[in-house]
């Protein structure tokens, strides 16, 4: 049997597991019954959030986490309507002020402990439209992006070998439009979560503490920092300051990572949104520009609990409503027209990793969209 049909198998078994599962869970959470409003999709293994180094040969008080300090996950929030090569750059990025240490000779930085790509069925801003992908596409949309996170993590060895217990990414999905809500629903999961590994008294084992570091793209950053997404800007600033705060002054101890865009000159006078830059493929590079548009998010860069990262020049242009727009138009697969060069044809795919690319057109999504 080829590689080719061996991949397109293992694709299938895995989309086909969570389309068995998904349906179940998604209903579980939209009528409420979820408390908190967390439901775990899939875990590479049972002892997720915690690495699988943790557990060799079953439950015991061996920990590669220090207990000096928290247990960091990376969270991956997006809409996933389609995961793009702009989502997988951030899913594989490492802690933006993490050290490096040298073992064996080479130069290692630190990353995170685990990772989770996060789905919403509630977004302050988003609703699902005709043509879009539904929750249950999407999340097996996420399933395959696993993959590919997990066959790009240093930690996990040539994408062959590759054991996903090691690179711990799991996908939840969550009934909570807001970031503030978010990171208190997932910290109250993922604690009482982490407190069933312990074995009962007196064996019980002192376990981290979660800490949530947020992957967003700039869009998402305007609206956290945006005071009409609160009912008052003193309202935003207090709960700004209670999702970013140390856990020593009351806080939940989040960070917030936000991939960066390179700042093209404008040929007008007044500044244009975020947003708004992202559409028309303006790009940020400097955090002054960051801060002239967003004057609220400029305590937290300056405490360091908001940051920018590279995720590369071509990746922090890809978006999902590109490839939604481009197929809506033009169907999966035409010939590319001059003013469409960008975005038309088959180039889509060229922003999406190949399997994505794959379930795309075996599903034919988005080609009612107009």
């Amino acid at each position: 049997m080829s590689s080719q049909n061996l991949d397109n198998d293992t694709s299938i078994a895995m989309t086909s597991a969570i389309r068995a599962t998904a349906s179940a869970l998604l209903h579980r959470l939209q009528q409420g019954l979820s408390h908190p409003p967390v439901e775990l999709v899939y875990t590479p293994h049972q002892h997720w959030p915690l690495p699988h180094s943790t557990f060799p040969s079953g439950f015991d008080s061996t920990s590669s986490i220090p207990l000096s300090r928290p247990l960091r996950i990376s969270v991956l929030d997006s809409s996933f309507n389609p995961p793009t090569l702009a989502h997988l750059a951030l899913g594989n990025s490492r802690p933006p002020h993490s050290s490096t240490h040298h073992s064996e000779g080479q130069e290692r930085k630190e990353d995170y402990d685990a990772r989770l790509l996060l789905l919403s069925v509630r977004n302050a801003d988003k609703s699902l439209k005709p043509g879009d992908a539904t929750y249950t596409q999407r999340l097996e949309m996420m399933r395959l992006l696993v993959e590919d996170v997990r066959s790009s993590s240093p930690q996990s060895g040539s994408p062959s070998k590759a054991d996903p217990r090691n690179s711990n990414v799991a996908i939840a999905i969550i009934d909570e439009p807001t970031f503030v809500g978010k990171s208190k629903h997932l910290l109250s999961f993922l604690k009482t979560r982490l407190a069933s590994f312990s074995p009962p008294p007196p064996n019980t084992i002192p376990l981290p503490t979660p800490q949530l570091t947020f992957l967003v793209g700039l869009d998402t950053l305007e609206r956290l920092f945006s005071p009409r997404y609160y009912s008052s800007e003193t309202s935003m600033l207090i709960s700004l300051r209670k999702f970013l705060s140390p856990e020593e002054k009351g806080g939940d101890n989040s960070y917030v990572v936000c991939a960066r865009r390179v700042l093209a000159p404008s040929s007008t006078a007044s500044t244009p949104s975020l947003s708004e830059n992202a559409a028309i493929g303006n790009k940020y590079t400097e955090e002054k520009e960051l801060r002239s548009i967003l004057p609220s998010a400029g305590e937290f860069l300056d405490s360091g609990r908001v940051a920018l990262i590279n995720i590369g020049e071509k990746e922090s242009t890809y978006s999902s409503s590109a490839v939604r727009g481009a197929i809506g138009r033009l169907g999966l697969s035409s010939e590319t027209t001059e003013e469409d060069t960008h975005v038309s044809g088959e180039v889509w795919k060229s922003f999406v990793p190949r399997n994505i690319a794959e379930y795309i057109t075996k599903e034919r999504l988005y080609i009612s969209e107009v």
